[in-house]
Parts: structure tokens; sequence; C-alpha cells
């Protein structure tokens, strides 16, 4: 099963961080597999962002990386602020 588009493009731009910071620090896929616990496949798998990943498994990444979570979700491109506002038909949820 396939990622729908933002949870695909959130999850890119999620492993590519953690591999700029991964090689920053010297570590291959199997270093940080034995620091962080998550096995090679799975490492790989989040880097190309081809995973859904439990938040668990971020937290320890972020840990095992030595970098503070909310870096981690900082995202490296823009988000489109027009497509982040979520809206339900017939309700403007951005209006208390």
């Amino acid at each position: 099963m396939g990622l729908d588009s933002d949870t695909q493009r959130w999850a890119q731009q999620i492993g590519q961080k953690i591999r700029e910071h991964r090689k920053a620090q010297g570590l291959t896929l199997d270093g940080l597999s034995r620091i962080s616990g998550a096995t090679v496949p799975t490492l790989s798998h989040i880097e190309r962002g081809t995973r859904d990943v439990k938040l668990s498994t971020l937290v320890g990444l972020a840990k095992a990386l030595r970098m503070e979570f909310p870096v981690l979700l900082a995202a490296s491109g823009s988000v489109d602020t027009e497509q982040s506002t979520p809206t339900v038909d017939g309700y403007d949820l951005d209006d208390d």
C-alpha cells in the first residue's frame, strides 16, 4: 500500500534530514541501526521516504542522531500554507 501524496512528501523530507544528519556524523546505516535499534532495511525505507513511520521510531532516531525532535520535523522545503489549513465541506476551520 502506497503513501498518499502529502504523507509521502513529508516522509521524503524527514528521511532526507535523517540521512543528512547520519552522514554528517559519519554513521553508516548499520551504525545507526545499532544505536537506534531500527533495522537497516527499515532505516533505508525511512531515508527514501517510502515508509509510514511510527512516532516512537522517529523519536528514537532523533535521539540516536543527537538532534532535537522538532528539528527533525522541520521540513527543509516550504509548506504550502494554503493546503495546510484543513477544511471540511461547509466549515471554515480558521473561524472561531
